[in-house]
């Protein structure tokens, strides 16, 4: 499965509201973000995982990354 991609603390939150099914902008007004700064966090995440590992941040929930 390879290595666990190296997040930040912010991009590791947004990928967490992602996961409970939450919008951007519900996201964003929790981690007084603007919904545009939440969309960049979660591109982001998906570009530091998804080149080396062909996986997508959802398999986040498989590395432990995200509860």
């Amino acid at each position: 499965m390879g290595a666990a991609p190296t997040l930040t603390a912010r991009e590791i939150q947004v990928l967490e509201g992602m996961s409970h099914g939450r919008s951007n902008a519900e996201i964003g007004r929790e981690l007084f973000l603007s919904e545009d700064t939440v969309k960049t966090h979660a591109r982001r995440s998906s570009r530091s995982s998804a080149p080396r590992t062909g996986r997508t941040p959802w398999h986040s929930f498989r590395w432990g990354l995200v509860r």
